[in-house]
């Protein structure tokens, strides 16, 4: 019996029938792309969901320690159990993809040898409770269970119970040690290695995926003097240990965690919620303000993707509220879901992004919208009724609000959607006061992302009737030199000028078609060529320009071509996982042989992304779609971009001949 290890060892049942648990698993890629950020976010969200005493701050240690492989016999004998996940499935190419690894870093482990683990502590919380055969105890849940949540506060984070998947995809063993003392004093202690069905060497039986690691034939140690010295609590709250991590630069690994708590959690920081230390160093309301100046320099966010959000310009709107007309709070009782803020820091450098948050205190999601104010904005709300409300229009991930998450008996439940709804009345009205000085005032937003817009059908198109479905070209600049944008899946925000999205189509023709076409252009627009009208869809004539194609990729060398203009408009929607961009062009002209280029309008500037497929077909090389016949009216386009992501879109075409 070794006196570290407490004769702790491992048991997995035997597979009496029933379904097998191969060696792919899908949850990975949901925490894969950024373990340790998502690690962040689901073991604090956790802790704060379970405060001891609600009137000081849940305190939260991330730290990385080791334990020597001779301290610990019995549990290296879980290579036995990967060799069996290997035996089972031999010619598998995931299990030798995921098993092999596992078992040469057990294999390289010397007696002498440590492993590297990351610990994670909470207190001030009320510890995890465990009655055998209560399936609504959080141990059980948490530890002996998948897809299962214990979870029966309405301010809780995470309702799904699969988040946990986060630690075991930082462990390059698939196993995690959990030790709790509840507030009633009581201690829980196991170990859970999440593998595949496998078959030992020495038996001809199968054994189950998931085995516990205790001293107690399978089920947790209950006894403290039992639990193994180093896994032992002292006051109420949880320890969770990852087992097997690759800790061969700390220090990178401890600055992705405080990012991801300083983007993440930094309102719960700034209430006095929370407190966290990560290595030595604690991050609690005092220190925050010289930490997000530390590891964000930077006044501004800028970043295009939400896992780079920097997020000092919305901790400013919140830390330094109403003390001048810039840092702006603006608070309101909503029928749904109750009382909410929306906090504003008025900058004319400002990208126009806002944070959610609900209850908890957590980012949920980061929106730019498509306006060009200059704002940085954070929505929360801690009505406990409208936080419930919220948390069933959360997906899995808790990184959005949509009505079709909140389903019963099949049918999506209408309240989300009235929440959602009211969410986008109360953030227009919040600009409407924040900028009522603007020459145009707002009108409508037509977006929000999952949050507010869900686009009619194309086909049932107005023809640009509607103005508040016309933006502008991307960085076209207003009186303020503001950047405008025209992205309908995103909120729009009205520009402050309403001109219709110009695109333009360039022809080659022969110059007896040219010379008509200039002359018709005066009574097909009511001006002279080259001149646009700017409202209500009239024709848009002709501009004849000589130039030439750059090079063979951009189109046919040495040809004339001639400039037409077209109206349009564009929006993305997610459809199976993809995002779809449908580009609706009206031309004033037909065009047999067209091609279009398209450019996606960034944070600061316009990028050239790839383009995946189109529909109609057409021949596709990087941005450039060719072979398209732009008929005279309506055209729709559905177009998806090699990064499946959603952009604000700039056209430009040619009609080549």
């Amino acid at each position: 019996m070794s006196n570290q290890e407490k004769n702790c060892k491992w048991h997995f049942a035997r597979q009496l029938g029933g379904r097998e648990d191969g060696p792919n698993d899908p949850m990975q890629d949901n925490f894969k792309k950024t373990p340790y950020a998502s690690l962040i976010r689901e073991s604090i969200q956790n802790s704060l969901d379970v405060p001891l005493d609600t009137t000081k701050p849940v305190h939260i240690t991330f730290s990385i320690s080791r334990i020597r492989a001779r301290e610990y016999p019995y549990f290296f004998e879980l290579r036995k159990h990967i060799e069996g996940c290997l035996r089972h499935f031999p010619n598998n190419d995931d299990a030798k993809a995921t098993y092999l690894p596992m078992l040469n870093y057990l294999t390289s482990l010397g007696e002498y040898d440590s492993l590297n683990y990351i610990k994670i502590s909470d207190f001030n919380t009320i510890g995890m409770n465990y009655v055998k055969g209560d399936t609504s105890c959080p141990f059980y849940a948490f530890v002996r269970a998948a897809g299962v949540s214990s979870k029966n506060d309405t301010a809780a984070g995470g309702s799904y119970g699969y988040g946990k998947a986060a630690y075991f995809y930082i462990s390059q063993l698939r196993t995690i040690f959990v030790s709790t003392q509840t507030k009633d004093d009581l201690h829980f202690f196991e170990g859970v290695s999440s593998l595949c069905t496998h078959k030992m060497e020495e038996d001809p039986e199968l054994r189950v995926s998931v085995g516990y690691y205790d001293n107690n034939e399978g089920e947790p140690v209950t006894d403290p003097e039992c639990i193994p010295a180093r896994f032992q609590r002292t006051e109420p709250g949880t320890d969770i240990y990852i087992l097997g991590i690759d800790a061969s630069d700390k220090e990178s690994i401890y600055s992705e965690m405080t990012e991801a708590v300083l983007r993440n959690f930094w309102m719960a920081i700034e209430h006095k919620k929370l407190e966290v230390t990560i290595n030595e160093d604690i991050i609690n309301f005092e220190t925050l303000p010289s930490i997000i100046a530390e590891y964000f320099p930077d006044e501004h966010d800028t970043a295009r993707r939400e896992k780079n959000l920097n997020p000092r310009p919305y901790w400013e709107a919140v830390h330094y509220a109403n003390i001048n007309s810039q840092h702006i709070v603006i608070e309101d009782e909503l029928q749904t879901i109750g009382h909410v803020r929306f906090y504003a820091l008025k900058d004319k450098k400002a990208t126009d992004k806002i944070l959610y948050m609900r209850r908890p205190l957590m980012l949920v999601k980061a929106q730019r919208t498509q306006s060009s104010y200059g704002f940085y904005g954070v929505f929360v709300c801690e009505d406990s009724n409208g936080n419930e409300i919220l948390r069933k229009t959360e997906n899995p991930a808790h990184n959005e609000w949509s009505p079709s998450n909140w389903k019963e008996n099949g049918k999506t439940v209408p309240k989300g959607k009235k929440a959602i709804d009211e969410i986008g009345d109360f953030i227009i009205k919040a600009m409407e006061t924040l900028f009522s000085n603007r020459q145009s005032s707002i009108q409508q937003i037509q977006g929000l992302e999952e949050f507010l817009y869900i686009p009619t059908a194309v086909d049932n198109d107005n023809d640009f009737e509607n103005e508040s479905l016309i933006g502008d070209i991307i960085d076209q600049q207003d009186a303020e030199s503001h950047s405008l944008s025209t992205d309908m899946s995103n909120p729009v925000l009205d520009p402050v000028t309403e001109k219709p999205a110009i695109g333009k189509v360039m022809i080659t023709d022969p110059v007896e078609d040219t010379q008509k076409r200039d002359r018709e252009g005066g009574h097909l627009s009511g001006h002279g060529t080259g001149k646009k009208k700017q409202h209500g869809g009239g024709f848009l004539s002709p501009k004849r320009i000589e130039g030439h194609f750059a090079s063979d990729e951009e189109g046919i060398q040495g040809t004339l071509f001639t400039e037409i203009p077209v109206r349009y408009r564009s929006f993305a929607q997610i459809v199976q996982g993809q995002a779809i961009h449908n580009i609706i062009i009206h031309s004033d002209y037909d065009i047999p042989d067209g091609r279009i280029d398209l450019i996606v309008g960034g944070e600061q500037t316009d990028d050239i992304v790839a383009i995946r497929n189109c529909t109609p077909n057409g021949k596709i090389e990087g941005n450039s779609i060719s072979g398209l016949h732009i008929q005279k009216g309506k055209n729709i386009l559905k177009i998806v971009f090699a990064d499946n992501m959603k952009h604000a879109v700039k056209l430009d075409a040619y009609e080549l001949k």
